[in-house]
């Protein structure tokens, strides 16, 4: 999935989804969106953001599967694991994982 919000949303539209859904599910209203979308003078960086923390994925290198940056954070910027084996391994590879955030902030 992209990383880009725009396109993310516009390939949610494209796939049915409605503006007043999107919305709902990032917590903002539908005129929201719409202005994001369609006024290129509009600053939306907080609308990109909710996208972003809500819809955006990308294959975690470790578990060879999509994960969310906040599930992400969770697991690169957590205290080293020392009571088992495989979390040891899976937080080795976020410390050097591209995708890794710097802080608790979304990636």
């Amino acid at each position: 999935m992209s990383n880009n919000a725009r396109e993310i949303v516009l390939g949610m539209l494209a796939g049915g989804m409605t503006k007043a859904a999107i919305a709902k599910e990032i917590g903002y209203d539908r005129t929201s969106i719409s202005r994001w979308i369609n006024e290129p003078d509009y600053n939306g960086a907080h609308v990109e953001a909710a996208v972003l923390a809500r819809f955006n994925r990308f294959i975690c290198p470790h578990l060879q599967a999509e994960i969310t940056p906040k599930d992400c954070a969770g697991f690169a910027l957590r205290r080293c694991p020392t009571s088992n084996v495989r979390e040891v391994r899976h937080w080795k590879t976020c410390q050097t994982c591209p995708h890794k955030p710097i802080s608790g902030g979304a990636n």
